[in-house]
């Protein structure tokens, strides 16, 4: 790398850093709701049902009208276990909007089915909000009314206390190539893990380090049309990433805002002429509107610095892939969405368009699967052949749109 190459990669990833601290620093806004929360009153038994209060207050001058109150996660925590509890509101109609009025009040209660091994003194946070955990304490349920067995789907309860911190990530899918044939197949699994989990007790420190996480996405490239079967090219994305996610602008049609920065690493794990391998930094903000019914948009675009590109084999990567993505994902959760990915490069541009339906309501919600299809035309979608220009059409299904 030249002088002036490494000064411009260093002069960007100087410019994401500096963002990250400016967005980091920021204080939170004095207008934004404060919450507080209620702890369960009288006898809890674990393994039943308990309830809890939670008060919003709007200090500002103008109604909030917010959907964020809804079906929220709680945490759970007791010196040997650890667990994750969806709190249905009680008592609400399927509006689960919330209207908090000017420097004002709004209560919602909430039902938890409390875990059986929770008992003694537990702590209770919510996931997602800057809120005071609350202590409240739970008796163990009577013998006659303990379950005797287990079923071997609980078995991750007992020895996986961190399981609840795996998640999903990119999207996950199965497609068959459909043009120029099945030569071009392709499959994509992907998740992330939280990497701290309130590890200090102070509330602050566990808001920041909630945000720190590892992800690993492969994406395969699988030529069905050939005797053998053999992949053509796969990528190995590892990567370490922080997200803010949650930045209140207090605008009532902008249903969400954060910002995600991170690291990531991709390769095609082969060696000699064909080895294909770079590193990026990058910042990515979503922010997500609402627009009618049950339809939102979502927007993230994304700009990146190559770091440790290697010049022998891909020298000219940014040439193809560019510095710049812009992702737009519009649709119904529970119908079509439609995401597109655009990528501006010297080259020329290059676009995915990924559209998918969910099976469940084919199969009376039998099937939990969407059919799923993908369009791309442009450059770089395989390391080892990114400077070829392809375009494909591709049809399957997804686990994870």
């Amino acid at each position: 790398m030249d002088r002036k190459c490494g000064f411009n990669v260093l002069n960007s990833f100087c410019m994401i850093l500096f963002l990250v601290v400016v967005l980091l620093w920021q204080p939170v806004h004095a207008g934004q709701s404060t919450l507080y929360i209620v702890p369960p009153q009288g006898e809890v038994v674990a393994g039943k049902e308990t309830r809890f209060n939670l008060f919003v207050y709007n200090p500002g001058g103008k109604e909030i009208v917010s959907n964020s109150y809804g079906r929220i996660m709680v945490t759970l925590t007791t010196p040997n276990n650890i667990r994750v509890v969806e709190a249905v509101p009680v008592d609400v109609s399927a509006d689960l909007s919330m209207k908090i009025p000017a420097r004002g009040y709004m209560k919602r209660e909430y039902s938890i089915l409390l875990p059986e091994r929770m008992v003694g003194n537990i702590k209770m946070s919510l996931d997602g909000f800057q809120s005071a955990s609350v202590l409240f304490s739970a008796a163990p349920m009577p013998l006659d009314e303990q379950t005797t067995q287990i079923s071997l789907g609980e078995k991750t309860d007992i020895f996986q206390p961190f399981i609840k911190n795996l998640a999903p990530y990119e999207p996950m899918y199965f497609l068959l190539g459909v043009d120029p044939g099945t030569e071009k197949s392709k499959f994509q699994i992907s998740f992330k893990y939280k990497l701290f989990n309130a590890p200090l007790e102070s509330q602050k420190v566990n808001n920041f380090m909630d945000g720190f996480n590892l992800a690993y996405t492969q994406t395969s490239y699988w030529d069905l049309n050939s005797d053998s079967k053999p992949f053509d090219d796969t990528s190995y994305k590892p990567e370490i990433f922080y997200l803010i996610p949650k930045i209140d602008l207090e605008i009532p049609w902008i249903r969400a805002f954060g910002v995600q920065v991170g690291f990531q690493h991709e390769s095609n794990g082969k060696d000699d002429d064909v080895s294909r391998s770079t590193n990026f930094a990058y910042i990515e903000p979503t922010m997500a509107f609402y627009l009618t019914g049950n339809y939102f948009l979502a927007v993230s675009p994304r700009i990146w610095a190559y770091v440790g590109n290697d010049n022998a084999t891909n020298g000219d990567l940014d040439k193809y892939r560019g510095y710049f993505n812009f992702q737009a994902k519009v649709g119904n959760p529970e119908g079509f969405v439609l995401d597109t990915n655009t990528r501006w490069a010297e080259k020329g541009p290059s676009f995915q368009a990924d559209l998918s339906y969910p099976l469940t309501s084919f199969f009376k919600n039998k099937l939990n699967l969407y059919l799923h299809l993908q369009y791309f035309n442009g450059y770089g979608e395989q390391l080892a052949e990114y400077q070829k220009k392809e375009e494909i059409l591709r049809l399957g299904f997804s686990l994870i749109r």
